[in-house]
């Protein structure tokens, strides 16, 4: 009997250390504390909350993806980049995004936050709702009742900078065509940001006439696809698209003509033939 509870007591011990040594091994998790949320671009910094299960002995880094419609430094910057360091000791952290409010009028984008890898002593959730964060940013801006507003937009979303290309909008009159070609025009308006997205606007006051919308890839290394958007009179979220390819910088290409009468603006017409995509100096 005495031999029988011995190898029962050392049965028990045996097991309790193998709880412990289970427990002690288990990595900690970090997580979204949410999984959404819908802001305004004119919300300014987001701060994407993640939380640590136990507080960690020493620093460490957690990788992330961006992903969505939104696109890098046309409609957000990253403030914190990944990776993201947690120092030791700590329990929260935060992704933080800076929502750029500009007068682009656009529909609504999403940016979509994964988190994809983290350091010694810390494990990522197998629960999507704790890994993956969407975040909606809703535009507010209106459309002008009697001007004519010309946005250009360009990139494909997510993590992509569009600043790895510059491109310029114009809105140009006075355009001579001969033999299929642009030989002179005036500029109207014009959007030559060196950072961010481009928008110009033609004036109900504006002379009357034709206009054409130019479209110019002013530096990069790369192809790129764009995309105009026009709202006013007559206009609501219009759309023309187009692209360049890496040989296309100092090129433009012309839409058109918008027929100004007042505050009527005619419909732009499908994009001017192929000949019309020239080298051109804008002044």
């Amino acid at each position: 009997m005495k031999i029988l509870k011995f190898a029962a007591g050392a049965l028990l011990v045996l097991l309790f250390q193998a709880c412990s040594k289970d427990d002690n091994n288990s990595a900690d998790t970090v997580t979204f504390t949410s999984s959404s949320q819908t802001v305004a671009e004119s919300a300014g910094t987001i701060k994407l909350p993640l939380t640590i299960s136990k507080a960690v002995n020493s620093s460490v880094q957690v990788y992330f993806d961006i992903s969505g419609t939104a696109s890098l430094n046309g409609d957000y910057e990253i403030t914190t980049p990944s990776p993201i360091t947690i120092s030791a000791g700590a329990t929260t952290a935060s992704i933080d995004i800076q929502l750029i409010d500009d007068g682009i009028i656009e529909s609504s984008e999403t940016l979509v936050v994964k988190l994809t890898a983290s350091g010694s002593g810390l494990s990522l959730s197998s629960d999507t709702t704790k890994s993956i964060y969407t975040l909606t940013i809703t535009d507010n801006d209106t459309a002008p009742t009697s001007d004519l507003q010309v946005d250009l937009t360009w990139g494909n979303g997510g993590d992509d900078d569009i600043n790895k290309e510059d491109l310029n909008l114009y809105i140009t009159n006075n355009v001579v065509i001969d033999n299929g070609s642009i030989t002179s025009f005036d500029v109207y308006a014009k959007s030559e940001n060196t950072t961010g997205f481009e928008t110009a606007t033609l004036k109900s006051d504006a002379t009357d006439g034709d206009y054409y919308i130019a479209v110019a890839y002013n530096s990069g290394s790369s192809a790129v696809n764009f995309k105009i958007n026009l709202n006013g009179p007559g206009y609501t979220n219009s759309t023309a698209t187009g692209s360049f390819t890496t040989s296309d910088v100092g090129h433009a290409v012309f839409y058109g003509p918008i027929t100004k009468n007042g505050t009527s603006f005619g419909r732009v017409a499908a994009p001017e033939p192929a000949s019309f995509y020239k080298p051109v100096v804008f002044p």
